[in-house]
């Protein structure tokens, strides 16, 4: 199973670094947050991306990425968020679930997450892929089935990060590209302000992760 896993992610992350290319307009820039947006061939669906500076090292930023039962709180749209498996503490899959007013269907998510560090530059990536079939799907909600993201968290200095967010999806189901392409904009950019307020809080900043290297 786990070799399969892999192989799947490997395949979504090729197609995800293929489809999006350097054409990316900026569509809105606030409170340190900009948001850009670019069209993918063959989809009438864009990709985000998002990019900030943060005062925060890699560790403080890493510990609050990874706490799961705190999602809610802080990425956009997500009304369910919870560990499916851990492989390890780089290699885990989670579970999404995004409810919606009637009469659109709820869209849940299933997602490889591998956290990597590279030993030169630090900077650490964290590497997202749909797999569908991991989970049962659930009666009533629309499985995501295509979904292809990259987080990248840059050390600036000792206490300041840059980070960036690029993510395709498809949402499935019958909802209008126009609308969902108007819509996304806000969700990088909340989520943005989410985890800024989550690396302000104490118990994220006091942690110190073995497999991470700050600066």
């Amino acid at each position: 199973m786990r070799s399969k896993l892999i192989a799947a992610f490997l395949i979504v992350c090729a197609f995800g670094a293929q489809a999006m290319q350097d054409n990316w307009k900026e569509v809105k820039d606030k409170k340190g947050v900009k948001v850009y947006n670019q069209s993918i061939e063959g989809s009438s669906f864009k990709a985000f991306r998002a990019e900030m500076n943060i005062n925060a090292n890699l560790s403080t930023l890493i510990a609050a990425f990874n706490d799961v039962d705190a999602g809610t709180s802080w990425v956009e749209n997500v009304d369910e968020m919870r560990l499916v498996k851990t492989t390890s503490v780089t290699d885990t899959i989670t579970y999404t679930l995004s409810k919606a007013p009637w009469p659109v269907s709820d869209r849940d998510a299933v997602v490889h997450n591998i956290t990597t560090q590279d030993p030169e530059t630090l900077v650490v990536t964290i590497d997202q892929a749909a797999v569908p079939d991991f989970v049962p799907r659930i009666k009533g909600n629309v499985r995501i089935e295509q979904l292809n993201s990259a987080w990248t968290f840059t050390p600036v200095s000792e206490n300041e990060t840059y980070v960036t967010y690029q993510v395709f999806t498809e949402p499935g189901g019958n909802l209008p590209a126009w609308l969902v392409n108007t819509v996304a904009v806000s969700q990088p950019y909340k989520t943005f302000l989410g985890l800024r307020e989550m690396a302000a809080k104490a118990e994220y900043q006091q942690q110190e992760l073995e497999h991470i290297q700050n600066y």
